[in-house]
């Protein structure tokens, strides 16, 4: 009989060191849970992380695990999807490294249609390092480094995400735990390099943007507004407006699946050049091809 796995099978003996009340404990939980709902074997899961907050959830998971260095998630986990591709492989990062130092492989690893699901914990500033403002961070944001204010303005990762190819691209709220569950869930299951973008704002540096504050206002695109997301017309149009929020305090959050598309994922395609040349030519008839 096949082992029944339960929330806590998927955590590791190290508790978290995030600030009390900090974003990520909720989506550490919707992980667990979602992992657990899809009985997904540990020794068949592999989490890859980079440098930051976000990135030390590798650390509080009973699965396999990589937490590498910063800017750098993306290639390892393509790497571990190429050697094993019957892995399940996650990774976990945040805004500063997925798209400041990262950013070039965001846009290879999303164009060539990798099957992997990448969770973007968005707090829009590099936390563990004490506040700077982020690609993510909003004009003004008056981190350490920026005193008087960030100058300029902040990146649209859904807009940018569509724009790379992904074929996932999605928005969820670190204080609910049900839509992040659905979201993730929903990535999981997409074959294909699936974007989720997580807004988990940071309760120690940013005293605005709460989770409280935030709540009531997030609107699910999908189930209010009907958005479709198999039309890229509508999903460009409605991630255009993905940060129209930023201009008042009662502005509507859209979360929700912005864009899904069905195409053959990268591992799919190597499959079929190698059962289309299972043949293999010996080391000195490669020579020959190259010989002058």
């Amino acid at each position: 009989m096949m082992p029944r796995y339960i929330t806590q099978d998927y955590r590791s003996r190290i508790r978290p060191t995030w600030c009390k009340g900090c974003s990520y404990y909720g989506v550490l939980a919707a992980l667990t849970e979602v992992f657990a709902e899809k009985q997904i074997d540990p020794h068949r899961l592999n989490v890859v992380s980079g440098i930051g907050c976000s990135s030390r959830m590798t650390l509080c998971l009973n699965t396999f695990g990589l937490h590498t260095l910063h800017g750098r998630a993306l290639p390892v986990a393509i790497g571990s999807r190429l050697v094993n591709p019957d892995l399940t492989v996650v990774v976990a990062a945040g805004d500063g490294d997925f798209f400041s130092i990262g950013i070039g492989h965001f846009v290879h690893a999303a164009r060539k249609n990798f099957d992997m699901t990448v969770i973007c914990m968005d707090n829009r500033m590099y936390a563990m390092t004490k506040n700077q403002a982020s690609p993510t961070s909003i004009v003004g944001y008056r981190g350490s480094l920026t005193p008087w204010g960030k100058m300029s303005v902040p990146l649209n990762v859904l807009e940018f995400a569509i724009a790379c190819d992904a074929t996932f691209v999605s928005r969820t709220f670190a204080g609910s735990q049900q839509h992040m569950q659905e979201t993730i869930s929903r990535g999981l299951d997409h074959r294909g390099f699936s974007f989720i973008e997580v807004i988990a704002p940071c309760g120690t540096f940013d005293r605005t943007a709460t989770l409280a504050s935030l709540s009531p206002r997030m609107v699910d695109i999908n189930r209010e507004h009907r958005h479709d997301p198999a039309d890229k017309k509508a999903a460009l149009a409605a991630a255009v407006q993905a940060l129209d929020y930023d201009a008042s305090d009662d502005a509507p959050v859209p979360i929700g699946v912005f864009w899904e598309n069905s195409v053959p994922t990268f591992e799919e395609r190597i499959a079929e050049i190698k059962k289309a040349h299972k043949k293999k030519a010996s080391f000195a008839s490669l020579l020959k091809n190259y010989s002058l």
